[in-house]
């Protein structure tokens, strides 16, 4: 049930305002975006509690709030930007560029070159740019050292962010040359390990540190599986097999349980498979779903008994062209939309994965999993012992951690879009937004699903926002925004 709730202008405090800190990485400290001693204004957007906003070069990199910067990547007239803003003022502090060789056609309508988001240890910064490699600098902008990397090859985008373990960069190059995870010193950028995968093809997924209750581990998704190695061996501890082939989601955990939930198109079907591929540009009626033959028609505008390449509209479906021309005659025959069987091994599932797995850990070591709902893009968030997914198409699925079982099963936001950022639990609300540039603030606590406070922005949203301080610091593609409570 969608209830929308009337909320003032305020701060709303969960415990005590915590002093200033950094959101160092994608998804803040740890990698789990949560910050919950956080008051943030609970009504906000482009009119509303304001407190500078920043003209940044287009890109869908999340910001890293280190010491007294707010950095974003971007990129602009052929050149990869580093851009610091000032944290209290967003005046710009300094801004660096970069020029690789040109960026390869993407095949995804939302993919473009500034993707990965910056990582610090408060000290330097690092940025994952994908035609030119691995750059680090200082918080005045000095560049420490660069270090080269070939693109690797993806047509949907460089979706995965660096890591940082102990004075280690850690970037995920599936389906790279080198394939595989590389260590570069922070020192020097120098490599300093890398653990070969050259089984994984393209994945979009950032590598997670696992703090758990037993041991630190390096969990790092790839094709068809989730892998979990020792940071300081790089030995393989676990691996879960048979999952999503495209993994572009990042896990999340506790001391107990690491949540992986990912989806992709290859291994969908069905219902799932076409309104997940046409949602965007055409609505599709029940009796399409049921029997593609009447969609094959729609599709067929010369009516040629084809469906070719340009007469598909701008949407999942046609960035999966390929996938779907099973025969590879340049155009799709309508048995080919009949059988919309999965086109790759794997499925799309969560994995609920207990502390102490060893080897191939499919069995007693999964203690749930979850097959409805699931994120293409958006990256779970584990909050207030609740997990919470957001598919494509603005369907919420809320779970109980512990159990797996729903409390929110399958909720409706009202934009049908797609959802890239990955929800920021702070202060009992969950903060989400989608493509379409639709921000909502939800109730975290309640058992159904309420929509706090909605918002339109006049640009696509997919960063993930920053939440500290008192301030969400929120990225849409050309503006970076700092929001917090009257007179901050």
């Amino acid at each position: 049930m969608l209830r929308a709730a009337a909320v003032p202008l305020a701060l709303v405090l969960a415990a005590a305002a915590a002093p200033a800190a950094d959101w160092p990485q994608f998804r803040g400290p740890g990698g789990l975006c949560v910050a919950d001693d956080t008051p943030i204004p609970t009504v906000f957007g482009p009119d509303e509690s304001v407190v500078w906003k920043a003209a940044v070069p287009p890109g869908h990199s999340s910001p890293c709030v280190v010491g007294d910067r707010v950095v974003v990547t971007g990129f602009e007239g052929g050149l990869n930007v580093v851009l610091a803003v000032d944290r209290a003022t967003g005046e710009e502090r300094w801004r660096r560029t970069f020029e690789g060789p040109p960026h390869r056609k993407y095949f995804h309508v939302d993919a473009v070159p500034a993707l990965p988001t910056p990582a610090s240890d408060g000290r330097r910064v690092v940025a994952y740019l994908g035609n030119y490699g691995v750059v680090a600098l200082d918080l005045d902008g000095e560049v420490a050292w660069e270090r080269r990397l070939e693109h690797p090859g993806s047509y949907f985008g460089i979706g995965t962010s660096p890591l940082l373990v102990d004075g280690v960069v850690v970037v995920s190059r599936d389906g790279a040359t080198e394939a595989g995870v590389l260590g570069l010193s922070l020192e020097d950028g120098e490599e300093v390990w890398r653990i070969d995968r050259f089984d994984c093809r393209e994945a979009h997924a950032s590598p997670f540190l696992w703090e758990n209750a037993g041991r630190t581990e390096l969990i790092v998704p790839g094709t068809n599986r989730l892998f979990s190695y020792d940071p300081a061996t790089r030995e393989r501890l676990w691996v879960v097999e048979g999952l999503t082939v495209f993994p572009c989601t990042t896990p999340v955990a506790d001391e107990e349980t690491l949540y992986h939930a990912a989806w992709s198109t290859p291994n969908s079907s069905g219902r799932s498979f076409w309104e997940a591929g046409f949602r965007r540009s055409l609505d599709l009626t029940d009796e399409e779903i049921e029997d593609p033959r009447r969609l094959f028609e729609r599709l067929d505008a010369d009516r040629d008994g084809k469906v070719a390449y340009d007469e598909v509209p701008e949407c999942r479906a046609k960035d999966a062209f390929g996938f779907l021309d099973r025969n590879r005659s340049g155009a799709w025959e309508v048995e080919e939309l009949l059988n919309s069987e999965p086109a790759a091994p794997g499925r799309n599932l969560m994995v609920a994965v207990a502390r102490g797995a060893e080897g191939v850990a499919n069995d007693e070591h999964v203690r749930w999993t979850w097959k409805r709902g699931l994120p293409y893009v958006a990256s779970p968030l584990l909050y207030r012992g609740r997990i919470w997914l957001f598919k494509s198409g603005g369907i919420v699925t809320v779970l109980d951690a512990e159990t797996g079982e729903p409390v929110i099963d399958r909720g409706r936001l009202g934009d049908r879009s797609e959802y890239y950022m990955s929800p920021v639990g702070a202060s009992g609300h969950v903060l989400v937004g989608s493509a379409e540039g639709t921000l909502y603030v939800l109730d975290a606590t309640a058992d159904e699903l309420v929509v706090e406070h909605e918002v339109k922005f006049d640009d696509e949203l997919f960063a993930t926002p920053a939440v500290l301080d008192g301030r969400v610091y929120l990225r849409s593609k050309s503006t970076l925004w700092a929001f917090g409570a009257a007179g901050d």
